[in-house]
């Protein structure tokens, strides 16, 4: 009876586990996994850009960000006459006594796969620069030479002494341009007709006798200012048409050959010199172009653009 009292006596335990609440789950590791994906994705594209291109690429590569300047150092500072090529734009005006700067703009080669044949193409391409760049100095040097022979006879005659500042002289894409204007006080030719008065005839003589001797085609171009004809059924463009083929002629009678004139054309007023003075004598002018034997846009290689400085023409 005791025993079953004691029993009934015992206490009860009842025991509980307390399960621990796990942290909240967040999305972190998402954009972590998503950088790693992207980082190795982006060092196998690196892998296999570097494994399809070619030496010649990877070459060009590094001389658009580390571009090699000795060339134009040695180009700049050779003390020569024309120390680098000019800056050419067309229609640009320029004062005679500083040839404008250039930059050529230049088709691109294309390149050969395979290391053997990237290193030939590479060795093709160097020399044609050197090639290119040399053909051009010579051309600018012969070009430079031309002008100082015209503004040398220029100033060996004292009648043409009033045509100094009539004289204009710069180089263009097409070539060395050589324009003679009118002046408030000194014309070329009679008012409002095609017929060359004496500076006229004799300017011209002095530009033919020394651009012959050049190898060039010759163009030759009338321009107008804007004042209008008063006779009937002839305005700007049938004047500067008659006047740019009445320098042709007479540049053909003082000793320049027929068969270097390339192009005859008459511009009437649309090109001005002074845009902003429509009226202005100085826009009546006949420009004689000496084109060059070789368009610059057709350069074989842009390797030659690496070696073009951009000093004065005439040192």
């Amino acid at each position: 009876m005791s025993d079953d009292l004691d029993e009934e006596l015992k206490p009860l335990v009842i025991k509980r586990k307390i399960k621990a609440k796990h942290a909240p789950h967040g999305g972190a590791w998402k954009v972590a996994y998503a950088d790693f994906v992207t980082a190795m994705m982006a060092f196998f594209l690196l892998l296999w850009l570097l494994n399809v291109t070619t030496e010649s690429n990877k070459q060009g590569l590094s001389d658009y960000f580390e571009p090699d300047t000795s060339e134009e150092e040695n180009l700049a500072g050779s003390g020569q006459a024309l120390a680098g090529l000019a800056q050419i734009a067309e229609g640009a005006l320029k004062s005679a006594g500083s040839p404008p700067s250039v930059t050529v703009p230049l088709a691109k080669a294309g390149s050969k796969s395979g290391g053997d044949e990237g290193k030939e193409h590479d060795e093709d391409t160097d020399s044609l620069a050197q090639a290119e760049v040399k053909r051009l100095h010579t051309e600018l040097e012969s070009f430079a030479k031309v002008e100082a022979e015209i503004r040398q006879a220029l100033q060996e005659i004292p009648e043409l002494n009033d045509m100094q500042d009539s004289l204009m002289i710069d180089y263009t894409t097409d070539g060395l341009r050589i324009q003679i204007l009118d002046g408030e006080d000194v014309q070329m030719f009679v008012a409002g007709r095609a017929v060359l008065n004496d500076h006229g005839q004799k300017m011209l003589a002095i530009v033919a006798n020394i651009i012959t001797k050049m190898p060039n085609d010759v163009v030759v171009t009338g321009h107008t200012d804007s004042s209008r004809s008063n006779r009937p059924n002839y305005g700007n463009w049938e004047l500067s048409g008659d006047r740019a083929n009445t320098a042709r002629r007479v540049m053909i009678e003082f000793g320049l050959e027929a068969e270097k004139i390339a192009k005859v054309a008459g511009k009437a007023d649309r090109e001005h010199l002074y845009p902003d003075k429509p009226q202005s004598v100085l826009n009546r002018r006949i420009s004689i172009i000496l084109k060059r034997q070789q368009p610059l846009t057709e350069m074989p290689d842009n390797e030659i653009q690496a070696s073009l400085s951009r000093s004065d023409a005439r040192g």
